[in-house]
């Protein structure tokens, strides 16, 4: 390849730096200096995000703003009249060019805490109103952007003389952004990387590399931060592999959406082909789109053809999902942004590094830190970091490795605390994204100001290692409970008791009062070490005396997740049975959406009867349909069990087919009978998980002998054979007692 240029001076990249403005005042007079400045400094594109935008522009409404992602802009403007969005911000500072201006619009620093911000709505659920969210959050942006020495403000009824960085005209400030606008347009025009298609020399860098890898059959992690032109680079190394060898690429993501730059750079590369569906078809080959629950399903010939599998945006995918893809394909790459709203990088190197690391131990890392549309080191990137808390990070595993559990002290925290002692709040952040694959700077504003959150955490020697998110839910008044029941409302939160409500029918449910535990995290240098659960016994202690000491009893704990065998064996270790089981896959995950329970108060345990006696009924009828493809180690934890009595006729036909005196199709129904009983009743008869996992698959699920059999090993004669053996253990077993 060509020589590339020399990477540029310092003096060069502060040239290409970005701007934030903080226009503090009244909504009409902020909203008529930015657009003052936008038209002495002729902005071209401009993303405004607010409800309401003056003539010429037009207005993003925050959860619109993700569609700009892939694009550039020349200003940013975002109204926090209309409501501070941190996933909008985030996602709209990713698409300043150099030399680029983000207008922050809001009240004067001094009122912005006591403003009844729109968002408010969003963390509000019954019984509580806005005036009941908490203003950390603003307060944490208020010192934040104060402490920067790069934020130029621009005051209204400001005094003439301020200090640096403060105006109090547009004529000032509108100088100022012009003379940094015109430096970053002549340095980045006459910085443009020569080497086409390339836009940096570390994107070049970047493909080289991946097409080594890909070449080598050796999986490669790469990860970048925002706007390192990581998903072009995929594009790039996609086009060239269909130049040189032709063939399938598939490739994966949480969304479609999130390719748009990937997809770009092939059609860029490789121009000719048709673009239809999330597939790009060209004479030389493909590059397909399949979700990533779609390719675990796929089948063996699928994966076998494709040439390679890129995998972005890989932090936003559970790491099983993850393993499942490293497992069926021969070259792949996953790609990762390391500070990212749709999931962090760190968290997915942590998770997965053990998986590479046992499944392909010669992988490869590449990460690309040259930005690709504003200077290195870029102010503005940085306090984006800081005001989002993106680079936040758990205690340093040196300061915490040598901690026992003795020495750690487990409390309900005062959320106050996180602003007096702010390392304390990045710890905390810092964890929950390490431990969550979906955490976003939107859970950082819910963390912090949300009513009907509390948050429990195991410290010691002063540094955070564990913590739990909890929610209040329940308590719903009648005839919003109808109202749910019928299909007519959807309220926000109270997930879980709108779930049985709503879909099981469970009107008693409603005025009971759940606490819902909505994440849980360790810190890794400390995991299986006891502390999550010893945060979920301190919960279910707190909740047990929460009725003495303030007359609002809590009924249950509860929790929602994606069922996985090593979670779902958690939560039971801990005290908590499945109540309910969603019936579709998870898209990105491929999991079945899962409730589990605790009962504190008589009245919840009642409920959490009542709702395993469904669940078991709904299970048995849905597993040979809806699912069918349910993990058979699934199945036997989540189903409930029960006694089942026997017919004499019945106990007749399984002791003759025990005996090979009867066709397994003459007793098949006796067969389901005794199996029904549940897994409860199979261990009490002593049968091996292999036992366990062919009555799923067989009489539960009703698969087929022939697939049943490609999985086991063992044609059809031996199966019958094993399940004569089984019957005849379960016929000898003693009756199991009451369910649970």
């Amino acid at each position: 390849m060509s020589e590339l240029l020399q990477s540029p001076p310092d003096v060069s990249a502060r040239a290409c730096w970005r701007q934030l403005v903080w226009l503090q005042g009244e909504v009409l007079w902020a909203q008529q200096q930015v657009a003052a400045l936008l038209a002495a400094t002729e902005a071209q594109q401009v993303l405004w995000i607010g409800q309401a935008a003056p003539a010429p522009f037009e207005a993003t409404a925050p959860p619109q703003v993700q569609r700009w992602l892939g694009r550039e802009t020349d200003a940013v403007v975002l109204d926090a009249y209309a409501g501070f969005n941190p996933n909008a911000f985030g996602q709209s500072v990713g698409t300043l060019r150099a030399g680029g201006v983000l207008f922050l619009l809001t009240p004067a620093a001094a009122h912005w805490c006591r403003f009844d911000d729109p968002e408010h709505q969003n963390l509000v659920t019954l019984p509580y109103e806005s005036t009941d969210v908490g203003n950390r959050f603003v307060t944490h942006l208020i010192r934040v952007l104060q402490a920067d020495g790069q934020v130029l403000s621009l005051l209204q009824d400001a005094p003439q003389e301020l200090p640096g960085g403060h105006f109090s005209s547009v004529h000032s400030l509108s100088a100022r952004l012009l003379a940094l606008q015109a430096s970053a347009s002549s340095e980045m025009s006459s910085l443009k990387y020569s080497v086409a298609p390339f836009r940096s020399q570390d994107q070049q860098q970047a493909v080289t590399e991946i097409l080594q890898a890909l070449n080598d059959a050796v999986p490669l992690v790469l990860t970048a931060d925002r706007g390192r032109g990581k998903s072009a680079a995929l594009g790039l190394a996609a086009a060239h592999w269909l130049q040189q060898h032709g063939g399938d690429i598939l490739v994966t993501a949480p969304s479609l959406a999130a390719l748009d730059a990937l997809f770009e750079r092939v059609q860029a590369q490789l121009p000719g082909g048709e673009v239809k569906a999330g597939c790009y078809s060209h004479v030389r080959g493909s590059v397909r789109y399949l979700a990533p629950e779609r390719l675990l399903q796929a089948d063996a010939t699928l994966c076998a053809q494709a040439e390679l599998l890129l995998v972005d945006e890989a932090a936003a995918i559970p790491a099983p999902v993850l393993s499942g893809l490293l497992a069926r394909f021969r070259r792949i790459l996953f790609a990762s942004t390391v500070h990212g709203y749709e999931g962090t990088g760190r968290g997915f190197a942590v998770r997965f590094r053990r998986e590479l690391e046992r499944r392909a131990p010669g992988w490869r890392a590449l990460s690309m830190t040259e930005p690709v549309r504003w200077g290195a080191n870029d102010p503005l990137e940085a306090l984006s970091f800081r005001m989002l808390l993106l680079d936040a990070e758990p205690a340093e595993a040196s300061a915490v490795r040598h901690l026992t559990t003795a020495q750690l002290e487990y409390r309900r925290l005062d959320r106050d605390q996180l602003l007096q002692k702010p390392a304390l709040l990045e710890q905390l952040f810092g964890l929950l994204v390490l431990a969550h694959y979906r955490t976003t700077p939107g859970d950082l504003r819910i963390l912090l100001d949300s009513p009907n959150l509390s948050v429990w955490v195991a410290c010691g020697e002063g540094q955070l290692v564990g913590a739990l998110l909890v929610v209040e839910e329940g308590g719903l008044p009648a005839d919003l409970a109808a109202a749910i029941h019928d299909g007519y409302r959807r309220p926000a939160g109270h997930l879980i008791p709108q779930a049985l409500i709503g879909q099981e029918g469970l009107l008693a449910a409603a005025p009971l009062r759940c606490l819902r535990v909505m994440r849980i995290a360790t810190h890794p240098a400390l995991e299986r070490r006891g502390i999550a659960s010893a945060l979920l016994g301190e919960l279910a202690a707190w909740a047990q005396v929460q009725g003495e000491d303030s007359g609002s009893a809590v009924d249950y704990l509860g929790t929602c997740f994606g069922i996985s065998p090593d979670l779902l064996g958690f939560w039971r270790h801990n005290g908590y049975e499945a109540i309910r089981l969603g019936i579709t896959r998870d898209s990105v995950g491929g999991t079945f959406a899962g409730i589990l329970a605790q009962p504190v108060s008589e009245v919840g345990a009642a409920l959490i009867r009542t709702a395993r006696q469904r669940l078991r009924t709904r299970l048995l009828h849905q597993l040979p349909a809806q699912l069918r493809q349910l993990e058979a180690d699934l199945v036997v934890a989540l189903l409930p069990g029960v006694d089942v009595e026997l017919a004499d006729f019945e106990r007749a036909e399984l002791n003759a087919f025990a005996v090979h005196k009867r066709a397994f199709e003459s007793c098949e129904p006796a067969l389901w009978t005794l199996c029904s009983a549940g897994p409860e009743h199979w261990q009490r008869a002593g049968l091996s998980p292999q036992a366990q996992r062919l009555l799923v698959r067989k009489l539960l699920q009703r698969h087929s002998w022939e697939a049943i059999a490609a999985d086991s090993g063992g044609g059809r004669r031996l199966l019958v054979r094993q399940l004569r053996e089984v019957t005849g253990l379960l016929l000898c077993a003693p009756p199991m007692g009451m369910m649970r």
